[in-house]
C-alpha cells in the first residue's frame, strides 16, 4: 500500500529538523529540494509541504529567483529565544525543586557525574578542544539534565517550547562555544550547584544557578554570532553529534498530546 502524501510529508519534515538539529544543515545554508527528494526516495511534493511548514515557524526561508536557506537570525533573535528559555526552565526548576521524587533526584545526579567525566576524559586526552567521545557524552548528559528539569514541571506545552527553542539554538549555531576545559568545567559546575540545591529543595537557589548559566550561555551565543557575521573569523569546527537525549527529545514531541 502507498504512503499517504501527509505520511511523506512528515517524513520529509523530521528529516529536515534531524538535518537541522544535527547541523548538518547550519544557519544559511541552501536546502536543495531535489537532493532532499532523491535522498528520501519521494516526490518534491511532499519536501516541498515540509519545507513551507518549516517556513511559517521560521526555520527556513525563500528567497527570490535563488531559493530556499536555513534561516540567518538577527542578534535580537537570539536574545528573545534565550530569553523564551530562560523563562520556561526558571519556571521548571522551580517546580522541581519543590516536586522531584528521590529517583529523578538520582537521575539529575548522575547527568552531572556523567558530564564531570566526560570532562575527565577530555582533559586526560591533552587536546585544546574537546571533541569525539568526550563531547557526545558531555552534550548529552547535558541536554538529559535541562529535559529532567522540563518533564520534572509536568507541563506538555512548556517541554514542547523548550523543543522549539533549542531548535533555533541549534540552527543559529548556539552550540558553537569554544569548549575548553575552562568552559566545561564552569558548566558542570552551574549544573552541580542547581542539583545540589533542588537536592535541599531550595528553589530560590537553583533558579539563581540556573539562571547564571543561561545568562552565560546567551553571551557566548552572541559572541558566536557577532563572528559569524564577520566582526572577526572563527575556525570552522565540525558539528556536535546529535546526542541521544536529542534523539528523545525529538521523538518525544513528535507524540500526540494525551
Amino acid at each position: 500500500m502507498a504512503t499517504a502524501p501527509s505520511n511523506l510529508a512528515q517524513r520529509a519534515y523530521e528529516h529536515l529538523q534531524t538535518q537541522l538539529w544535527s547541523g548538518k544543515l547550519a544557519a544559511g545554508e541552501k536546502i536543495s529540494e531535489a537532493r532532499l527528494a532523491k535522498g528520501l526516495g519521494m516526490s518534491r511534493t511532499p519536501v516541498r509541504e515540509a519545507i513551507r511548514r518549516m517556513e511559517t515557524e521560521g526555520v527556513v526561508t525563500q528567497r527570490a529567483s535563488s531559493g530556499t536557506y536555513v534561516a540567518m537570525p538577527e542578534r535580537a533573535e537570539i536574545v528573545e529565544a534565550y530569553e523564551v528559555r530562560m523563562a520556561i526552565e526558571s519556571f521548571a526548576v522551580r517546580k522541581a525543586a519543590r516536586r522531584m521524587k528521590p529517583a529523578q533526584i538520582l537521575e539529575l545526579q548522575k547527568r552531572c557525574d556523567d558530564m564531570r567525566e566526560a570532562i575527565r576524559d577530555f582533559r586526560a586526552s591533552g587536546e585544546t578542544l574537546m571533541t569525539g567521545a568526550p563531547l557526545k557524552r558531555y552534550l548529552n548528559a547535558d541536554l538529559a539534565f535541562h529535559l529532567l528539569l522540563i518533564k520534572a514541571a509536568e507541563n506538555r506545552r512548556a517541554l514542547t517550547i523548550f523543543g522549539d527553542v533549542n531548535l533555533r539554538s541549534a540552527i543559529f549555531g548556539c552550540r558553537s562555544h569554544e569548549r575548553d576545559l575552562h568552559h566545561v568545567a564552569w558548566v558542570w559546575l552551574k549544573h552541580a550547584r542547581v542539583a545540589r540545591s533542588i537536592r535541599q529543595r531550595n528553589a530560590s537557589a537553583a533558579q539563581q544557578h540556573l539562571e547564571a548559566h543561561m545568562q552565560t550561555s546567551m553571551e557566548d551565543a552572541l559572541a558566536s554570532h557577532d563572528a559569524r557575521r564577520g566582526k572577526q573569523p572563527k575556525t570552522t569546527t565540525a558539528p556536535p553529534p546529535l546526542t541521544e537525549a536529542m534523539s528523545e527529545l525529538i521523538a518525544e514531541l513528535r507524540e500526540p498530546a494525551h
